[in-house]
C-alpha cells in the first residue's frame, strides 16, 4: 500500500513537470519556418551564383579593356609602323613581339595584308618619321626592317 501511494504520488509530480508539457509552436508555425529557410536558402545560391557570374564578367571585362588599351596605344601613336618581323603563326608573332619589347621598342601586333601578322618596333605619326627610325632600326634591330602604312 505504501507502494502504491509513493507510486500515486511520483505520477502525479511527473505528470505536473514540465518537461512533459506540449511544445508552445503549433504545427503551421514551424512549417511556415521551414518553407520560409528553404526561400532563404534558395535566395543564397542564386545570389551566389550571380556573384559568380559578375565576377567572370569583371575578368572578362578587364581582358577587353586591356586589349582596347593596346590598340589606343598604338593608334594613338601613329599609322606609320617600323616593322621588324612579319609571321602568319601567331605564336611566332607574339614571341618575337616578347623579343622586341625586351629590346626597347612598342612590340605591338598589327595586323597586315593576306592574314600575315606584323611586328612592329615602333610606330610614327609622319613618314619622315617613321623612315628615320626605320633607319636606326635597320642598324641597330633588324637588318630587314621596313615601313608599313596602315590606313
Amino acid at each position: 500500500m505504501k507502494k502504491i501511494g509513493l507510486v500515486l504520488i511520483v505520477a502525479a509530480m511527473l505528470g505536473s513537470c514540465s518537461l512533459f508539457e506540449k511544445p508552445s509552436m503549433t504545427q503551421e508555425e514551424i512549417n511556415a519556418i521551414v518553407a520560409q529557410n528553404q526561400t532563404l536558402t534558395q535566395q543564397l545560391a542564386t545570389a551566389e551564383e550571380e556573384a559568380n557570374l559578375q565576377s567572370m564578367k569583371a575578368i572578362e571585362c578587364a581582358k577587353v579593356l586591356e586589349e582596347l588599351q593596346k590598340e589606343e596605344v598604338v593608334s594613338a601613336k601613329g599609322m606609320f609602323y617600323v616593322i621588324a618581323g612579319s609571321f602568319k603563326t601567331p605564336q611566332y608573332a607574339e614571341d618575337y613581339s616578347k623579343k622586341m619589347k625586351e629590346m626597347g621598342g612598342e612590340g605591338a601586333i598589327v595586323s597586315g595584308p593576306y592574314d600575315f601578322n606584323l611586328v612592329s618596333f615602333s610606330s610614327h605619326a609622319s613618314l619622315r618619321e617613321a623612315l628615320n627610325a626605320m633607319e636606326t632600326t635597320r642598324t641597330n634591330i633588324a637588318s630587314e626592317a621596313w615601313v608599313y602604312i596602315n590606313k
